[in-house]
């Protein structure tokens, strides 16, 4: 069983991560352990044992362990919280090797999480482990009434098309360009991604109540079933049908 946890600016995976070929993804990743070391492959064949790891985005690798069982957090490239892991870990590296001592802390600092419910303790959880990487991470606070009533609008919309980015930027009266400056200023994360997300984030909790993919893909915007498989397995690495019956979605509301 899969459980995810779905963040504005991250989505956070409890899974046994079985990516055998090597492959990448648009977000950063931060991938702990939950026993044993994990091995890691990179596309020019270099390899490493280690217990925790952070890797750039569009870097191409494999990870394993002895169980495959893993915490990878899925970090929203166009993030401040990105911008601080390329700043303070990566420093134009393609990967970081995590203290094992740091691991251990993350490790029981989620186990901790877990007795309370995750859903409830998430955000503590992501905080403290943020912390103890060295990542200055804080939970947005929205102070202008214009990002607001986009969020809400978004939140409430039934699906999210094409001209949703049109629709807000007429009612707060603000040309394309400066809204998403100000989105951006606001939340930490791009519109663009931001709607993506929450697109996949509609499709998740369309299809977790209906199990049928076609309907929940087109009623939450996609062009298409495959469409939303496809988003599904570049945000997550599973595919849509691979979700059915298999996760635990929460969708973290800050």
């Amino acid at each position: 069983m899969t459980t995810i946890c779905v963040m504005i600016d991250h989505i956070f995976l409890d899974t046994e991560y079985r990516q055998p070929t090597i492959h990448k993804h648009l977000a950063k990743h931060i991938i702990i352990s939950q026993s044993g070391n994990l091995s890691v492959t990179f596309d020019k064949g270099e390899s490493l044992q280690c217990k925790g790891i952070i890797i750039d985005s569009n870097v191409s690798h494999t990870v394993s362990s002895k169980d495959n069982k893993m915490l990878v957090f899925l970090i929203d490239d166009t993030s401040i919280l990105a911008q601080n892991i390329s700043q303070h870990q990566l420093l134009n590296h393609s990967f970081f090797v995590i203290d094992n001592l740091i691991v251990e802390r993350i490790q029981n600092i989620y186990t901790a999480c877990q007795v309370k419910g995750l859903s409830q303790s998430y955000i503590d959880f992501s905080k403290q482990a943020f912390r103890l990487l060295n990542l200055n991470y804080h939970i947005s606070s929205i102070t202008d009434s214009r990002i607001q009533w986009a969020l809400n609008h978004i939140l409430k919309s039934t699906h999210i098309h094409n001209e949703i980015f049109f629709e807000i930027c007429a009612e707060v009266k603000l040309s394309k360009s400066r809204f998403s400056h100000l989105f951006k200023e606001q939340m930490g994360v791009s519109l663009n991604s931001y709607l993506a997300l929450s697109k996949l984030r509609k499709a998740y909790e369309l299809l977790l109540k209906s199990g049928d993919i076609t309907s929940a893909a087109m009623d939450a915007g996609f062009s298409s079933p495959s469409h939303f498989s496809a988003s599904s397995k570049k945000y997550l690495g599973i595919t849509a049908s691979e979700l059915i019956g298999k996760c635990k979605i929460y969708f973290i509301r800050q």
